[in-house]
Order: structure tokens, then sequence, then C-alpha cells
């Protein structure tokens, strides 16, 4: 497991590995050992880490709440009376009750090596072998005792993919009895474990452990690591659809999980990987084609809200576009489409891909919010506009004609001064301001000025404010359509 030797109290010297190793072949005794190789980089850094005890980064009360004890439902006295008077230990004790249990011996010798006590029932089906899964567990030496190693203390999830060797044997056997958010205890012995020698410090020899196991998710991985493995030649001359159908929903599968964590970037990775796959399948027959459009229209339609929420607005658009190509009619794409352009300041094609979405779906309240929230960002740059106009003609100029030929010649070249090298102060506050807005307003990343003549004193006056603010600009078109858009910085 990921931090298989992370537990409570002692302090360590560890370092990371370059890959990762087959636990069963690290416990064959019949085998030519595992070479393996150190990350010497994280070695380097980790000489210069002072040591921390993981002890003081769990809270007490939450420590004890995860002490492994004994079932509340069991009867102690039928224990006892069945030991006759023999001293038992928790463990004994634990390993006896388990037995009674209906089909509680899950291995395949029936050696009552891996023991199983189901604490709540899962729903669907059994996990398949080969298959992604996120669990949560508890692992013990002993009853009584502070976990070893626990995903509860970390407060986070264990991913692991089955069938790879990066779980004991034991724990792997357990896995592959459960279903979905299904939690279940587990006795397993040494054999089945770490052997005769244990995993001293934190495991002593001929160890028998204790995992409270519960599943919150499954992938089915079947037919994944054969479609990888393949060039594009040979997925070209042996895949059917139904072969790479099963990639597909797959991948799909584990974006979904990725989407529902709110990790965008990792779900959009994970559906782009889908939509590649169905891209470079070669389609055999009509009823191939029906199927391709339809799992394709779904991975382009969620690539394109991952897009959206990461901000990555152009390629919201390009995906809404690539959408719109399979079904004109498709709600999801018109409507991102739209909050896309909106997020870029293109307010007309935002609304003309707003109305197809409503004329789609008149009753939608999501696409009538969207428009409402158009429409008063438009109203607001018909403000910002006129205002501009305002100040950039409220710039000092000389009112009075003198009669002295040196006060006239001053206030030309003042006139000059503030058209080329200053701007109103009226002006900088009113771009200082709209700035503002756009900065904290989450929904955009791209802000247009309005098409109106400035003088150079004015543009260096957004373009500064703009940098200032941590913006870019940047200027597009020439002559008489030049105009200026302000770009958030965005992650990549």
């Amino acid at each position: 497991m990921a931090d298989v030797f992370s537990g409570l109290g002692e302090e360590e010297i560890s370092t990371r590995l370059k890959g990762a190793l087959d636990l069963t072949q690290l416990r064959d005794p019949q085998g030519n050992g595992v070479e393996f190789e150190l990350d010497e980089d994280h070695l380097n850094t980790n000489q210069e880490e002072p040591e921390i005890s993981n002890v003081t980064t769990f809270d007490k009360n939450q420590v004890a709440s995860n002490i492994c004890a004994l079932s509340d439902n069991e009867d102690e006295d039928e224990d006892e009376n069945e030991s006759g008077g023999e001293y038992l230990t928790e463990m004994q004790r634990l390993e006896r009750r388990m037995k009674k249990l209906e089909d509680s011996d899950i291995t395949p010798a029936k050696d009552c090596g891996v023991l199983k006590q189901r604490k709540t029932l899962g729903v669907g089906s059994v996990i398949p072998e080969g298959s992604l899964v996120k669990i949560h567990y508890n692992a013990y030496t002993d009853i009584g005792q502070a976990p070893y190693d626990s995903t509860r203390l970390r407060g986070e999830e264990y991913k692991v993919r089955l069938g790879k060797g990066q779980l004991i044997p034991g724990l792997e056997m357990a896995i592959l009895t459960m279903r979905k958010h299904e939690l279940s205890r587990f006795l397993v012995r040494p054999e089945y474990a770490y052997g005769e020698h244990g995993c001293p410090p934190r495991i002593p020899p001929g160890a028998t452990l204790i995992f409270d196991v519960e599943i919150i998710s499954f992938v089915d991985q079947e037919g994944v690591d054969d479609y990888y493995s393949l060039t594009p030649e040979e997925r070209k001359a042996r895949l059917t659809y139904a072969n790479i159908e099963k990639v597909v929903k797959a991948e799909n599968n584990e974006a979904k999980e990725y989407f529902e964590q709110k990790n965008y970037h990792k779900a959009f990775g994970k559906y782009k990987r889908a939509a590649n796959i169905l891209e470079n399948y070669h389609l055999k027959s009509d009823e191939e084609e029906k199927q391709w459009s339809k799992q394709l229209l779904k991975v382009y339609v969620n690539s394109a809200i991952c897009c959206h929420h990461i901000k990555h607005f152009g390629r919201c658009i390009s995906y809404c576009n690539q959408a719109i190509k399979i079904d004109r009619t498709s709600i999801k794409a018109h409507y991102f489409k739209g909050k896309a352009l909106h997020g870029m300041g293109k307010f007309d094609d935002a609304k003309e891909s707003l109305r197809r979405a409503r004329n789609l779906d008149p009753s939608n309240t999501m696409v009538s919010k969207a428009l409402q929230a158009l429409a008063k960002s438009i109203k607001d740059h018909e403000l910002f506009e006129k205002d501009m106009y305002k100040k950039m003609f409220s710039r000092p100029t000389s009112a009075t004609a003198s009669e002295n030929p040196s006060d006239t010649n001053q206030n030309q070249e003042k006139a000059t001064q503030n058209s080329h090298g200053t701007c109103s102060e009226g002006f900088r506050a009113i771009v200082k301001e709209q700035l503002e807005k756009f900065q904290k307003d989450t929904s955009m990343t791209e802000m247009p000025f309005p098409q109106i003549p400035m003088t150079e004193a004015e543009i260096e006056c957004i373009l500064s404010t703009a940098a200032e603010m941590g913006m870019n600009v940047q200027s597009k078109g020439t002559g008489s359509s030049l105009r200026y858009e302000v770009y958030k910085k965005t992650a990549p």
C-alpha cells in the first residue's frame, strides 16, 4: 500500500523509490529478490527536512476513535464458555468469532488465511479483477491498538489498481469480495500478509493483521491495459468498437470521479483521452457510427464543461462547436458556448448562442439566468463606454484666449501635453474602477474596452493600470478598427 510503512509513534528515516515494488515478488521465498533504485532527488531534499513524528500530526480524539475494537454485537460470555477456561487473547477471540460467520473464509484453499466480517452492505456488483479502486482503511496489528496505517487519519482516500502487486495478497483478495460502499473487517494471517519475518518495527514477525476497509468507488479497467499496449496499427486491425467502448467507459468513469471532487483539470485530461480514443477509431458500419456519435457527443460536452470550470473558454467553445456538429439540438453545447463567449467579453455572440439554447428549451432556468447575467454585463459595458466618452472630453484645455502671445504658446503646449503625455484624472479613475470590477468578476477572463478614439496617453493609462493589477492587454485590429482587450492571467 502507498503508506504501509507510515504509522503512528516511531520516528523513521525514509525515502522514495524511483519505481513501485511488486510485493508478491518481494515476499516470494523462492524468487531472486527485487531490484530497486532510490530517488536521489528526494533523498537529497529529505536530508534537509526536519524529522517530524506522525503522532504529532493527528488529533488525539481522532486517533482514539480509530482504535481497533471488537464488535459490540458479540456475546463475551459465549466466548468464555467455548474456550473451556483456556485464556484467549483478543485476537484469538476475534478469529474464533469470525470463523463462526457464514462464508467468512474467502481464501480459495479454505485455510482460514483471510476471514471476512461484513459490517455494512454494499451496492451493485462485486469488484472485478484489475479494477481501479478507491478505499478508506485502517490497518491494525492487534485489538485495542491505534492503526499502524490509516487513510482516515491522513484524511485522504487511497486509490490503487488491483492486480499490479501494490497490495499484500490478503488485502487484494479481500477487496475482490466487496461492493461499492461496503464496509467490512478482514483478519489476514501472516502467510497472506508479511510472512514470518513481518516488517519491523511496525509489523512484528509472524503478525496477523486486521483491516477495516470501506469501498468508496471503483472503475472496471477491463480492456484498458490491452488497448494501451497496442500500436495504432494493431488497434486498427484487432479492436472492435465493443473493445474501445470498454476503454472509453473506464476513462469516462475516472473523469466523472475527478469531476465530482471538483478536480476539473484531471477530469478534463481523462475526457480528452476518451475523445482521442473515439476520434482515432475507424468505423466499420452504420450501427457503429450511431453508437460512436452518441458517445463522442457526451465526451465533447463533458470536456467543454470541464474547460468552462477551469476558465479555458477558448477550448470550451471549440468542444461545444464539435458537439454541435454532431447534434445541433444539444442544449448543453449551446448553453456552455454562450457562457464561454460571455466570459470572453463577446457579448453579441454569447447572446446568439444562449438564445438558441432557450429556443430549444424555453423553460430551462439555467439558460434564463445566463441570459439575465449577460444582459447585465451588456448594460454595464454600455455605461462604461458612456463614462469613458465623458471623461475623455474632461481633459483640461485653454478655455479662453490670451492677448499675450507667450501665454497662447504656453496654453498650446499644455494642450499638446494633455493630449499625448497625460490623461484626465477622471479617465484614469473610470479605467481603474472598471478594471477592479472585472478583476472581481469570476465569470469573465477577458474584457473588451469600448472601440472609441483614444490618445496615446489614455492608451498608456489602460496598459499601466492593467499591468499594476496583474493583467495583460492585447490590441486587435488596425486603423479605425483597432481595439483593446484586457486578459486575466489564468493557470495553464
